[in-house]
């Protein structure tokens, strides 16, 4: 048994925030859960982390606040914890934002969200998020699924970008799971927009198959859980963000690491798209897939 654990990156409505949607799966065996959920755990651990939600878009970003403590690298956790708290909070009473109340209660909402990771520099962040990148990477038998969207390139029509992606991970997932003679299940972060419409389409697809091929090999319904509660939505948050920042904005740092997992058949890689429409792409993706400067395919 595959256990496949769903997350994106990105937003999803077309008119705003990103120009791509990622959706990214990483299955790992049921026999191998506990070893890896153990030693992602240590990992954690080491870095005073080991109850809180590892969420990779607010660990990687710069805080400003710890950019204008003096010497905030030569304080110890406790100290900088402390420091960047009493930093938050002052401009969290709306010191130093300019703009309109709205602002301000923007940014309290940033402040409890980067507030798990304040006694960490930013270089500890990021070499947490590697360590844990590169412990994925390590077990051989890890794989990725994905789909990448270029926002600019999707017309819309009877899908949207996360029934599309969805659709694609699911078709690759069970792609795998028929090679390697194994069953699989879908767990997917807890999201209430998205949950209802891929129950439905799940339901479909066990019923008449995808656009591609029949599912034979997945059981049951996608479970949704809270990210806060698995390390394995985590992980799978952490390599979605790595593949939608190097499409983005050509940062590679992390997807070096975790792109070794992603599904293979010979030396295609089978397991992450990066769909285009009919724009051609010369991408690292786009060429690992096949496609070179090819016209990338819905396929």
């Amino acid at each position: 048994m595959h256990i496949l654990y769903v997350d994106e990156s990105g937003i999803e409505d077309l008119s705003s925030g990103t120009s791509h949607f990622v959706l990214l799966g990483v299955a790992i065996p049921s026999e191998q859960w506990k070893s890896l959920d153990s030693a992602l755990g240590d990992l954690k651990a080491t870095y005073d982390l080991r109850d809180a939600e590892i969420h990779t878009a607010w660990m990687h970003r710069r805080y400003s606040e710890q950019e204008s403590i003096a010497d905030f690298d030569a304080l110890s956790r406790p100290e900088r914890r402390t420091a960047t708290e009493l930093a938050v909070k002052r401009r969290a009473g709306g010191v130093g934002i300019l703009g309109s109340a709205k602002k301000v209660k923007a940014y309290r909402r940033e402040s409890r969200a980067i507030a798990p990771y304040l006694h960490l520099t930013r270089a500890e962040r990021i070499a947490c998020l590697e360590e844990l990148a590169r412990e994925i990477a390590s077990r051989r038998d890890v794989r990725i699924f994905a789909d990448a969207i270029s926002k600019p390139d999707f017309k819309t029509g009877h899908s949207t970008p996360y029934e599309m992606a969805f659709e694609q991970v699911l078709t690759r997932f069970q792609a795998y799971l028929e090679v390697s003679g194994s069953t699989g299940i879908v767990v997917h972060d807890n999201n209430a927009t998205a949950a209802p419409r891929l129950t439905k389409l799940a339901r479909k697809y066990h019923a008449s198959g995808t656009f591609y091929r029949k599912i034979t090999n997945i059981v049951e319904t996608p479970l949704f859980v809270d990210s806060s509660l698995t390390s394995m939505i985590q992980i799978a948050d952490l390599c979605a963000f790595s593949l939608r920042r190097l499409l983005e904005n050509g940062e590679d740092g992390l997807w070096n690491i975790v792109e070794t997992c992603a599904d293979r058949q010979g030396s295609t890689c089978v397991g992450v798209r990066h769909y285009t429409g009919r724009r051609s792409c010369t991408c690292r993706i786009c060429k690992a897939h096949g496609r070179g400067a090819k016209r990338a395919s819905a396929r």
